[in-house]
């Protein structure tokens, strides 16, 4: 036969506490705690609801800072691909590991454009037919430096956005603690 009531102590003050076998809560009539009842197995014991509450609380903000660790690292690795996928190869297929440099391909553009002028000018007094391969030099290398232009505008715009994202998320965590 199963006692009617079970005689626990208040896990706060200390005080006699009697409960029914299936009772979940009490409150203590001494400090007027609020205490849960855990049973196991045959034996029973009591906790404060507020030492619950604040357990509760300290995992759920554990639980937040591990997601938003784990939603950095996500961002990073994503900005890793995304970041070589701009980035591309070679013409050996080895990946590039570097931006492109605007002010070196416009110096270099600049350049190949120069001499084509040239060569047109003096293919034209020659031979007039190869002043025409000047005229396709200057093409190739007004569409390298958009190409170059582009490439990097897209780069610097992704990387602003990883930031931003980043910084964000950064932010939270540091709120977080």
């Amino acid at each position: 036969m199963k006692p009617s009531l079970i005689s626990l102590r208040c896990d706060h003050c200390g005080a006699p506490i009697d409960v029914k076998p299936k009772a979940k809560f009490v409150t203590c009539g001494y400090c007027r705690a609020s205490l849960a009842i855990h049973h196991t197995g045959s034996s029973y014991s009591t906790e404060t609801i507020d030492e619950l509450r604040e357990t509760t609380e300290a995992l759920v903000k554990d639980v937040q800072q591990i997601k938003r660790s784990t939603e950095l690292n996500r961002l990073d690795d994503e900005w890793e691909r995304e970041r070589l996928r701009l980035l591309g190869t070679n013409k050996h297929g080895r990946q590039i590991t570097s931006p492109p440099n605007t002010v070196v391909s416009t110096i270099v553009f600049a350049g190949v454009i120069l001499f084509a002028i040239f060569w047109t000018i003096m293919a034209s007094m020659m031979f007039a037919p190869m002043a025409f391969f000047g005229l396709i030099f200057i093409g190739f290398a007004i569409v390298g430096m958009i190409s170059t232009h582009n490439a990097k505008g897209k780069y610097d715009a992704a990387h602003r956005r990883y930031q931003r994202e980043r910084t964000s998320l950064i932010r939270e965590i540091q709120g977080d603690n």
